[in-house]
Protein backbone atom coordinates (compact mmCIF):
# COMPACT_ATOMS: atom_id res chain seq x y z
CA UNK A 1 0.00 0.00 0.00
CA UNK A 2 2.61 2.48 0.70
CA UNK A 3 5.44 1.10 -2.28
CA UNK A 4 4.43 3.35 -5.32
CA UNK A 5 5.67 0.57 -7.74
CA UNK A 6 2.85 -1.52 -6.18
CA UNK A 7 -0.42 -2.03 -7.97
CA UNK A 8 -2.43 -1.34 -4.79
CA UNK A 9 -0.26 1.85 -4.18
CA UNK A 10 -2.54 4.30 -1.37
CA UNK A 11 -0.18 7.25 -1.03
CA UNK A 12 -0.85 9.19 -4.44
CA UNK A 13 -3.56 10.75 -2.47
CA UNK A 14 -1.80 11.93 0.42
CA UNK A 15 0.76 13.54 -1.81
CA UNK A 16 -1.59 16.23 -2.96
CA UNK A 17 -2.07 19.28 -0.77
CA UNK A 18 -5.34 20.24 -2.30
CA UNK A 19 -6.97 17.13 0.07
CA UNK A 20 -5.59 18.65 3.18
CA UNK A 21 -6.02 21.92 2.44
CA UNK A 22 -9.46 22.15 2.86
CA UNK A 23 -10.36 20.98 6.54
CA UNK A 24 -8.13 24.04 7.65
CA UNK A 25 -10.84 26.30 5.98
CA UNK A 26 -13.77 23.90 7.89
CA UNK A 27 -14.96 27.00 10.26
CA UNK A 28 -15.06 29.53 7.45
CA UNK A 29 -17.25 26.80 5.36
CA UNK A 30 -19.73 25.79 8.44
CA UNK A 31 -20.34 29.63 8.87
CA UNK A 32 -21.07 30.00 5.15
CA UNK A 33 -22.58 26.99 4.32
CA UNK A 34 -20.05 27.23 1.06
CA UNK A 35 -17.60 24.58 -0.06
CA UNK A 36 -13.56 25.58 -0.81
CA UNK A 37 -14.08 23.04 -3.73
CA UNK A 38 -16.51 21.68 -6.17
CA UNK A 39 -14.93 17.97 -6.91
CA UNK A 40 -18.34 16.91 -8.68
CA UNK A 41 -18.02 19.36 -11.05
CA UNK A 42 -16.58 17.52 -14.83
CA UNK A 43 -13.51 19.23 -14.44
CA UNK A 44 -12.62 19.16 -11.41
CA UNK A 45 -13.75 15.32 -11.26
CA UNK A 46 -11.78 14.74 -14.37
CA UNK A 47 -8.08 15.79 -12.17
CA UNK A 48 -9.17 14.87 -8.49
CA UNK A 49 -11.15 11.02 -9.28
CA UNK A 50 -8.22 9.79 -11.57
CA UNK A 51 -6.66 9.85 -7.84
CA UNK A 52 -8.86 9.13 -5.73
CA UNK A 53 -9.85 5.63 -7.11
CA UNK A 54 -6.74 4.21 -7.20
CA UNK A 55 -7.20 4.46 -3.49
CA UNK A 56 -10.51 3.64 -3.29
CA UNK A 57 -9.67 0.49 -5.54
CA UNK A 58 -7.51 -1.30 -3.04
CA UNK A 59 -9.47 -0.50 -0.14
CA UNK A 60 -12.85 -1.62 -1.85
CA UNK A 61 -11.93 -4.61 -3.74
CA UNK A 62 -13.06 -7.20 -0.89
CA UNK A 63 -16.30 -5.45 -0.10
CA UNK A 64 -17.06 -5.37 -3.53
CA UNK A 65 -16.45 -8.94 -3.99
CA UNK A 66 -18.67 -9.28 -0.81
CA UNK A 67 -21.56 -7.61 -2.54
CA UNK A 68 -21.94 -9.94 -5.50
CA UNK A 69 -22.00 -12.70 -3.46
CA UNK A 70 -25.11 -11.06 -1.27
CA UNK A 71 -26.80 -9.92 -4.62
CA UNK A 72 -26.60 -13.60 -5.91
CA UNK A 73 -24.83 -11.81 -9.40
CA UNK A 74 -24.61 -15.56 -11.16
CA UNK A 75 -28.13 -14.83 -13.03
CA UNK A 76 -27.81 -16.00 -16.91
CA UNK A 77 -27.73 -12.88 -19.07
CA UNK A 78 -27.38 -10.82 -16.55
CA UNK A 79 -26.98 -6.45 -17.78
CA UNK A 80 -25.72 -4.26 -15.53
CA UNK A 81 -24.80 -0.50 -15.31
CA UNK A 82 -21.97 0.68 -13.20
CA UNK A 83 -23.22 4.50 -12.65
CA UNK A 84 -20.16 6.79 -12.15
CA UNK A 85 -17.76 4.03 -11.93
CA UNK A 86 -14.43 4.84 -11.24
CA UNK A 87 -12.11 2.25 -11.24
CA UNK A 88 -14.92 -0.11 -12.21
CA UNK A 89 -14.27 -1.31 -8.76
CA UNK A 90 -18.30 -2.61 -8.14
CA UNK A 91 -18.76 -3.61 -11.49
CA UNK A 92 -15.78 -5.66 -11.82
CA UNK A 93 -16.69 -7.91 -8.41
CA UNK A 94 -19.75 -8.97 -10.45
CA UNK A 95 -17.95 -9.51 -13.89
CA UNK A 96 -15.41 -11.96 -11.77
CA UNK A 97 -18.76 -13.62 -10.00
CA UNK A 98 -20.81 -14.06 -13.45
CA UNK A 99 -18.86 -14.77 -16.64
CA UNK A 100 -21.73 -14.51 -19.18
CA UNK A 101 -22.19 -10.79 -17.15
CA UNK A 102 -22.09 -7.53 -19.71
CA UNK A 103 -21.56 -4.48 -17.69
CA UNK A 104 -21.76 -0.64 -18.63
CA UNK A 105 -19.30 1.47 -17.54
CA UNK A 106 -20.58 5.00 -16.92
CA UNK A 107 -18.27 7.92 -15.87
CA UNK A 108 -16.70 11.08 -17.17
CA UNK A 109 -15.13 10.85 -20.43
CA UNK A 110 -11.25 11.59 -18.66
CA UNK A 111 -12.23 8.85 -16.18
CA UNK A 112 -13.04 5.96 -18.62
CA UNK A 113 -9.63 5.22 -19.80
CA UNK A 114 -8.35 4.58 -15.58
CA UNK A 115 -11.40 2.28 -15.52
CA UNK A 116 -10.25 0.60 -18.58
CA UNK A 117 -6.77 -0.14 -17.19
CA UNK A 118 -8.09 -1.90 -14.23
CA UNK A 119 -10.53 -4.12 -16.33
CA UNK A 120 -7.35 -5.07 -18.25
CA UNK A 121 -5.55 -5.87 -14.47
CA UNK A 122 -8.89 -7.75 -13.55
CA UNK A 123 -9.26 -9.77 -17.51
CA UNK A 124 -12.45 -8.58 -17.92
CA UNK A 125 -12.15 -5.85 -20.32
CA UNK A 126 -13.84 -7.81 -22.99
CA UNK A 127 -17.56 -7.96 -21.26
CA UNK A 128 -17.37 -4.37 -21.08
CA UNK A 129 -19.33 -1.09 -22.81
CA UNK A 130 -18.87 2.41 -22.58
CA UNK A 131 -20.92 5.00 -21.76
CA UNK A 132 -19.09 8.59 -21.34
CA UNK A 133 -20.61 11.71 -19.92
CA UNK A 134 -22.53 13.49 -17.33
CA UNK A 135 -24.69 11.06 -14.96
CA UNK A 136 -27.00 13.98 -14.72
CA UNK A 137 -27.44 14.08 -18.44
CA UNK A 138 -26.52 10.41 -20.49
CA UNK A 139 -29.39 8.18 -21.77
CA UNK A 140 -29.59 4.99 -19.61
CA UNK A 141 -31.96 3.84 -22.10
CA UNK A 142 -35.32 1.86 -20.97
CA UNK A 143 -35.90 -1.65 -19.91
CA UNK A 144 -32.58 -1.85 -20.64
CA UNK A 145 -30.65 -3.24 -17.62
CA UNK A 146 -31.07 -6.25 -14.53
CA UNK A 147 -28.98 -4.00 -11.88
CA UNK A 148 -27.54 -0.39 -11.71
CA UNK A 149 -25.20 -0.16 -8.91
CA UNK A 150 -24.23 3.61 -7.56
CA UNK A 151 -20.93 2.89 -5.84
CA UNK A 152 -19.99 5.89 -3.38
CA UNK A 153 -21.76 8.77 -5.64
CA UNK A 154 -24.91 9.74 -4.00
CA UNK A 155 -23.01 11.63 -1.18
CA UNK A 156 -21.07 14.14 -3.90
CA UNK A 157 -24.39 14.55 -5.89
CA UNK A 158 -26.67 15.45 -3.44
CA UNK A 159 -30.29 14.87 -3.04
CA UNK A 160 -32.14 16.54 -5.44
CA UNK A 161 -29.54 14.92 -8.44
CA UNK A 162 -29.52 11.80 -6.94
CA UNK A 163 -33.49 11.07 -6.81
CA UNK A 164 -33.78 12.11 -10.31
CA UNK A 165 -31.10 9.65 -11.23
CA UNK A 166 -33.19 7.12 -9.41
CA UNK A 167 -35.92 8.03 -11.17
CA UNK A 168 -34.39 7.66 -14.30
CA UNK A 169 -32.77 4.51 -13.58
CA UNK A 170 -35.96 3.22 -12.71
CA UNK A 171 -36.99 3.61 -16.28
CA UNK A 172 -33.38 1.78 -17.81
CA UNK A 173 -33.72 -1.16 -15.46
CA UNK A 174 -36.03 -4.47 -16.36
CA UNK A 175 -39.05 -5.57 -14.43
CA UNK A 176 -37.82 -7.19 -11.53
CA UNK A 177 -34.23 -5.04 -11.66
CA UNK A 178 -32.41 -3.61 -8.82
CA UNK A 179 -30.44 -0.60 -8.27
CA UNK A 180 -28.00 -1.01 -5.17
CA UNK A 181 -26.53 2.58 -3.19
CA UNK A 182 -23.15 2.26 -1.86
CA UNK A 183 -22.42 4.89 0.38
CA UNK A 184 -21.76 5.91 3.62
CA UNK A 185 -25.16 5.65 5.53
CA UNK A 186 -25.77 7.64 9.04
CA UNK A 187 -28.31 6.00 11.31
CA UNK A 188 -31.60 7.81 11.30
CA UNK A 189 -31.37 10.81 13.71
CA UNK A 190 -27.55 11.16 12.42
CA UNK A 191 -25.83 10.27 16.07
CA UNK A 192 -23.19 8.00 14.49
CA UNK A 193 -21.64 5.76 13.26
CA UNK A 194 -18.79 8.70 13.49
CA UNK A 195 -17.68 7.77 9.91
CA UNK A 196 -20.60 8.50 7.85
CA UNK A 197 -21.33 11.53 10.43
CA UNK A 198 -17.50 12.95 9.81
CA UNK A 199 -17.96 11.91 6.07
CA UNK A 200 -20.69 14.71 6.14
CA UNK A 201 -18.49 17.45 7.16
CA UNK A 202 -16.01 16.34 3.83
CA UNK A 203 -19.03 16.83 1.90
CA UNK A 204 -19.53 20.23 3.48
CA UNK A 205 -15.86 21.46 2.66
CA UNK A 206 -15.90 19.65 -1.43
CA UNK A 207 -19.39 19.40 -2.81
CA UNK A 208 -22.05 22.30 -3.01
CA UNK A 209 -24.76 19.77 -2.49
CA UNK A 210 -23.12 16.51 -1.30
CA UNK A 211 -24.43 14.84 1.91
CA UNK A 212 -24.72 11.61 3.84
CA UNK A 213 -28.21 10.26 3.65
CA UNK A 214 -30.08 8.42 6.01
CA UNK A 215 -31.82 4.95 5.30
CA UNK A 216 -34.97 6.59 5.83
CA UNK A 217 -34.35 8.94 3.43
CA UNK A 218 -32.99 6.38 0.95
CA UNK A 219 -36.08 4.09 1.32
CA UNK A 220 -38.60 7.79 0.98
CA UNK A 221 -36.58 8.45 -2.32
CA UNK A 222 -36.93 4.66 -3.81
CA UNK A 223 -40.40 4.68 -2.94
CA UNK A 224 -41.36 7.67 -5.00
CA UNK A 225 -39.08 6.96 -8.09
CA UNK A 226 -41.45 3.48 -8.01
CA UNK A 227 -39.24 0.91 -6.43
CA UNK A 228 -41.65 -1.80 -4.47
CA UNK A 229 -39.16 -3.59 -2.24
CA UNK A 230 -35.99 -1.45 -0.17
CA UNK A 231 -34.11 -3.78 1.70
CA UNK A 232 -30.59 -4.26 2.63
CA UNK A 233 -27.50 -6.26 2.56
CA UNK A 234 -24.37 -6.93 5.39
CA UNK A 235 -20.99 -6.44 3.46
CA UNK A 236 -18.87 -6.36 6.28
CA UNK A 237 -18.14 -2.10 5.69
CA UNK A 238 -19.36 0.97 7.49
CA UNK A 239 -22.73 0.72 6.17
CA UNK A 240 -25.17 -2.36 4.43
CA UNK A 241 -25.98 -1.72 0.70
CA UNK A 242 -29.49 -0.49 -0.06
CA UNK A 243 -31.29 -2.22 -2.69
CA UNK A 244 -34.03 -1.63 -4.19
CA UNK A 245 -36.70 -4.14 -6.23
CA UNK A 246 -38.74 -2.64 -9.65
CA UNK A 247 -41.63 -4.96 -9.34
CA UNK A 248 -41.94 -7.62 -12.03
Amino acid sequence: YLVRESPDYMGALMEHDDFWEAWGHLPEAIRSGQPLHRVETQDAAEQFFPILVRMLHALQRDRARQAAQALGAGKKGLRVVDVACGSGVWGIAIAEANPEARITAQDFPAMLPVTQEYLKRHGVEERYDFLPGDLKQVDFGNDRYDLALLGNIVHSEGERSSRELLQRLYRALRSGGRVVIIDMIPNDDRTGPPFPVFFALNMLLNTEQGDTFTLAEYTRWLNEAGFARVETADIGAHSPLIIGTKAG
